[in-house]
């Protein structure tokens, strides 16, 4: 059983829409992007890199790049396809991709083509400034604001995007929602995303879902499958994941956002993590 309570908080922002074809051979290595991308090939072909995973571009095929990750993508010449460019997330911080088992690449069914034409029908001024990431993803246009015609069509948009997004969802994986309603371990997350600059303590953590400091952290590892202190590392190297790509703030002061002690012990939990320098992790996403 699936409850909603959850995915119900799922917010959905649009970025960028539009259709584009390929004349000749394109290539961006080691693309780092803050949002989601969603694509429909229509013709051609090409391929993405995620890690050491390589996927197939092919026509007929849906494909979703999830924000943050490393991505190399080679598109060929005469590959055309719709993207989508977005955010998603919730009020209380948490991340969707830690919620929810994600599918790369899916068949596309007609229905998913004709909401993608419908997206770019609708929302016709929102194709990328430019082709290569390093130039659209400048920290001015990341702050640009999407404006709707009405309540209709932001309503309209956002149904498209969610409907999308579903059809990545690998079904038999919400045990870990459920368990998370179960232990009452949602609002130890939310504790924990809202105060990354603060200590954190397993001992409080446990207290807040009224269970014995054992017991807590052999919950939350089935839960999460990271023990409690692995997991507030995680969430404090994604908010400076977050910072270093959309914002200008020193490492000095991401620091002190995300509750590192020192600039060397953050160093070498982001480079250990991402695989990448503070620095040169700044410089991927433009």
């Amino acid at each position: 059983m699936y409850s909603e309570q959850i995915s119900e908080s799922l917010t959905f922002h649009l970025r960028n829409t539009a259709y584009l074809s390929f004349n000749s051979d394109f290539d961006y290595q080691d693309i780092i992007s803050p949002f989601t991308r969603m694509y429909l090939i229509t013709e051609g072909n090409g391929s993405l890199i995620i890690g050491n995973h390589k996927i197939s571009l092919e026509a007929g095929n849906l494909y979703l790049i999830p924000s943050f990750l490393s991505c190399t993508y080679h598109f060929g010449a005469g590959l055309s396809h719709y993207y989508i460019h977005l955010i998603i997330d919730q009020p209380n911080g948490l991340n969707p991709y830690s919620l929810y088992s994600i599918i790369n690449k899916v068949e596309a069914h007609e229905l998913d083509t004709k909401l993608l034409q419908r997206m770019v029908q609708i929302n016709p001024s929102l194709q990328l400034p430019h082709h290569h990431p390093n130039v659209y993803q400048t920290k001015l246009w990341l702050n640009k604001k999407i404006t709707y015609e009405s309540a209709g069509h932001y309503l309209e948009t956002i149904g498209i995007l969610k409907q999308l997004f579903s059809r990545f969802l690998e079904s038999g994986q919400d045990h870990m929602i459920t368990s998370m309603l179960k232990y009452n371990i949602q609002p130890v997350l939310v504790h924990i995303q809202n105060n990354l600059e603060h200590d954190i303590r397993v001992t409080e953590l446990a207290g807040m879902a009224c269970l014995s400091k054992d017991h807590f952290s052999k919950v939350f590892k089935s839960i999460t499958g990271m023990a409690p202190c692995d997991y507030v590392i995680g969430k404090r190297i994604e908010r400076a994941q977050f910072l270093l790509l959309t914002t200008d703030l020193s490492q000095s002061e991401i620091i002190e956002q995300t509750g590192f002690k020192t600039t060397s012990y953050f160093s070498r939990i982001f480079k250990k993590t991402t695989t990448y320098t503070p620095e040169k992790y700044r410089k991927k996403g433009g």
